[in-house]
């Protein structure tokens, strides 16, 4: 796994690990140097990384989409052709801002009122000639949108934008309930002995952990182990400590600390949290998960191990948090002390002023690190107009 990124927790802690005693910021508290850690990676993303990202979007009738929730500026937006090039859409300044409003300009090319009145004579003094074939946008900051042209409705657009490098890159835990039936060695359709429960994974999207109830003394990770005739509470709540303990009698770890169970008081009801997942978990409408509640154990015997299909309460994003680049980290170190000390009054004026150009030379070093031309690329754009030149 490539490590050219550093999250922003390790910064604040090697930041707070090179405090001591003499230091001015000894007592900057976490939560402080956090949010200047997130200033810091805002203003390196802008000037120095310049995080580029794409989205695809088809145009609606209202002739508008919204901005990406990390949108900061619009490199642009247009088309991809079959020769995988990009092909921009032209920017209009005066393009209406909404598709509902009606034209009150004719168009009937013999109404003094259309712009293009007798166009075989020439046209009104001011307006302009040729339309850009392939539609224009124009940018709406006060509603969050891009609104485009007419005759974009139903195509697809390719947009490039600036990213803040923090809003779309939170992850979030998966949430999920399950709602346990009671065992019994006599009533139809309760668990039994060899049931097999299956639940999602938090690092695979395409398998489930598999869960057996049993009533053996013999155990694994893998295994909840019941009664003959348990109460659906009682299975909730074997079930639960089977996620989070494991059999530490046995020695037996749980299958995986990142999913944490918790039972609804004296319910059948279990919710799991799945923490720090590294893939989009498996749909619930897979089958893996449908059959949980319709089994066939031993010959022909229907088992409903839940009273209900998996709940969905929270769909997890895997997400890698904030994260500054490996060129710019010392920057942000050095933007966080500076502006740390920068109002403080007991700092002397002199270590200001030093703190300042030490930001402002990190920084430079980083923009020139991050420039991607180089003598190849150079060299490459040189020789571009002789291969284009005409061959005699």
């Amino acid at each position: 796994m490539a490590i050219d990124y550093t999250s922003i927790d390790e910064v604040v802690n090697d930041f707070q690990l090179m405090m001591d005693d003499t230091s001015y910021d000894k007592d900057a508290n976490v939560y402080q140097l956090r949010l200047l850690a997130l200033q810091g990676l805002r203003e390196l993303k802008f000037d120095a990384e310049q995080e580029v990202k794409t989205s695809t979007n088809t145009v609606t009738s209202s002739l508008g989409i919204g901005f990406p929730e990390d949108f900061v500026k619009m490199l642009r937006i247009g088309y991809k052709n079959s020769a995988d090039e990009f092909v921009s859409l032209g920017y209009k300044s005066d393009l209406s801002l909404s598709a509902s409003v009606k034209p009150q300009i004719s168009e009937d090319p013999y109404d003094e009122n259309n712009p293009y009145y007798h166009t075989d004579m020439g046209r009104k003094y001011g307006v302009g000639g040729g339309q850009n074939a392939l539609g224009y946008y124009r940018l709406n900051r006060n509603d969050n949108t891009i609104n485009f042209s007419s005759d974009l409705v139903g195509k697809t657009v390719f947009m490039e934008y600036i990213s803040d490098g923090i809003g779309s890159t939170q992850p979030r835990d998966h949430v999920i309930q399950l709602n346990f039936n009671n065992s019994s060695t006599t009533t139809p359709g309760a668990i039994v002995s060899g049931s097999v429960l299956k639940i999602p994974r938090p690092d695979s999207v395409d398998k489930s952990f598999s869960y057996i109830f049993t009533t053996s003394t013999s155990l694994s990770k893998f295994f909840i182990q019941i009664g003959a005739n348990d109460s659906a509470s009682v299975i909730a709540e074997k079930f639960s400590t089977a996620i989070n303990e494991g059999y530490p009698n046995l020695q037996i770890e749980p299958a995986d600390t990142r999913i944490k169970a918790s039972q609804n008081e004296n319910s059948n009801a279990v919710t799991l949290t799945y923490k720090n997942i590294t893939a989009d978990p498996l749909s619930l409408n897979n089958t893996n998960f449908t059959s949980n509640t319709d089994q066939t154990v031993g010959e022909n015997t229907g088992v409903e191990i839940l009273t209900s299909p998996i709940e969905l309460i929270q769909k997890g994003v895997i997400g890698s948090g904030p994260r500054v680049h490996k060129f710019c980290e010392e920057a942000l170190r050095c933007y966080m002390y500076y502006k740390y000390i920068q109002r403080k009054r007991g700092v002397p004026a002199n270590e200001k002023q030093m703190a300042k150009r030490a930001y402002y030379n990190e920084k430079r070093l980083a923009r020139a690190r991050m420039m991607n031309f180089n003598k190849e690329a150079a060299m490459q754009i040189s020789r571009k107009a002789f291969k284009q030149s005409p061959k005699i």
